[in-house]
């Protein structure tokens, strides 16, 4: 199931690494969690440095803005990209872009994909609701026409900053009497439009969420929903699939995993040999299999999906063991820095701060990775009936 990575691929992942090591700061902190604002900019102007080489979204069709690479190429970038912690693969680049190219009108699809492909707008995402979370069929946001126009009610938690966006894109139900998952339908919307607005809160990794309400939002009916009215849900799952099949985990891993096995040469721990050092080589050794597992768990999805199938319970799998993988190894790092791994980035003793105060940070922010995109029981119950068959 692994891909085979041509000489034209691995010329090409010089290529990225060459440009990252080029234009990222030396004391770069980057990854998914970093929310500062800095971060945040620094990103931005990477990201239409790479729009422009054409590099975000490289194996979509030319007339959407890619360059119908092999989907090998866009692995390689992809991979890279986690490596070096830049968060190349958006909302839009990584799965509702995919979305709008398979179930959009070519309207939607010009007026999205290319956007979206240069790096000019970026979107909000309302799935989870306070009351229904990683069970999306619960959730109550209504969507009603009057005349011309879709109006909307309700609220969302968790998806990002819509002071950021430029668009929402979310699920609304359209038919009250359907069944949960028959009645859903999938909507894209101005972030200004009129009655849309958040609530900010913070986080444990020292980022922020919201409560994004829409109060009664009117947007043109054509201009906003995608694909079939109540078809929404098969929409947002073609979205969900590709969130889940996360291959920044296994990159981010092994990135860590380096960083790890040099502060502990560094140390002269692998000389060591008392119960405690062996203990945890042990340890680490099961993490970095665990990196390994994680990465061909991503190829395979890559590959079913290369192959025109709908890997969508290897989306789960991915999701599953990627998420707790992180978490694992987050409380291995723990361990080998001891008490240095509870010692903020920013502190002013920089001495006594271990691989810039990157554990101590992921440490706060892991217990999310297996709730957002799905909590994990939620993934179980997916294999368990798509994979395997079993009955609800």
């Amino acid at each position: 199931m692994r891909p085979v990575f041509s000489d034209e691929d691995e010329a090409f992942r010089e290529e990225v690494r060459a440009f990252y090591r080029k234009e990222l700061p030396k004391d770069w902190f980057g990854g998914l969690s970093d929310e500062a604002e800095e971060s945040r900019r620094i990103t931005h102007e990477i990201k239409k440095k790479l729009a422009k080489k054409g590099w975000l979204t490289m194996a979509w069709p030319k007339q959407y803005g890619g360059q119908e690479a092999p989907l090998t190429r866009q692995v390689v970038f992809v991979e890279e990209s986690a490596y070096f912690r830049v968060n190349a693969r958006d909302a839009g680049t990584g799965y509702l872009g995919i979305a709008i190219m398979q179930h959009g009108t070519e309207e939607q699809k010009q007026r999205f994909l290319g956007p979206i492909s240069r790096a000019e707008i970026d979107f909000h995402q309302g799935f989870s609701e306070p009351n229904a979370g990683s069970d999306l069929t619960g959730l109550t946001t209504k969507a009603w026409r009057e005349g011309d126009d879709y109006v909307f009610s309700g609220q969302k938690i968790w998806g990002g900053h819509l002071e950021q966006a430029d668009y929402s894109f979310f699920l609304a139900r359209t038919d009250q009497e359907a069944p949960k998952h028959k009645g859903i339908s999938f909507f894209i919307i101005p972030s200004d439009t009129p009655g849309l607005h958040a609530d900010t809160f913070a986080n444990m990794g020292g980022g922020n969420q919201q409560i994004v309400y829409y109060d009664n939002c009117r947007v043109n009916a054509q201009e906003c929903i995608i694909g079939a009215e109540n078809q929404g849900w098969y929409i947002a799952a073609t979205a969900l699939n590709h969130e889940r099949a996360f291959v920044e985990h296994a990159a981010n891993g092994a990135r860590l995993m380096e960083e790890i096995v040099e502060l502990w040469r560094s140390a002269d721990r692998h000389n060591a040999n008392d119960h405690r050092t062996i203990v945890l080589r042990n340890k680490l050794a099961q993490v970095a299999i665990e990196v390994q597992v994680c990465r061909l768990l991503n190829y395979r999805f890559i590959w079913l999906y290369g192959e025109g199938r709908d890997p969508s319970y290897e989306a789960s799998q991915v999701k599953i063991f990627g998420s707790e993988m992180t978490q694992r190894f987050m409380h291995v790092a723990g361990e080998v820095l001891g008490f240095y791994s509870q010692i903020q980035r920013d502190n002013p003793k920089s001495s006594h701060v271990y691989l810039g105060g990157r554990v101590e940070h992921q440490i706060r922010y892991q217990p999310s990775y297996t709730l957002m995109g799905g909590t994990s029981e939620i993934q179980r119950n997916l294999i368990a009936t798509r994979g395997l068959g079993l009955p609800r």
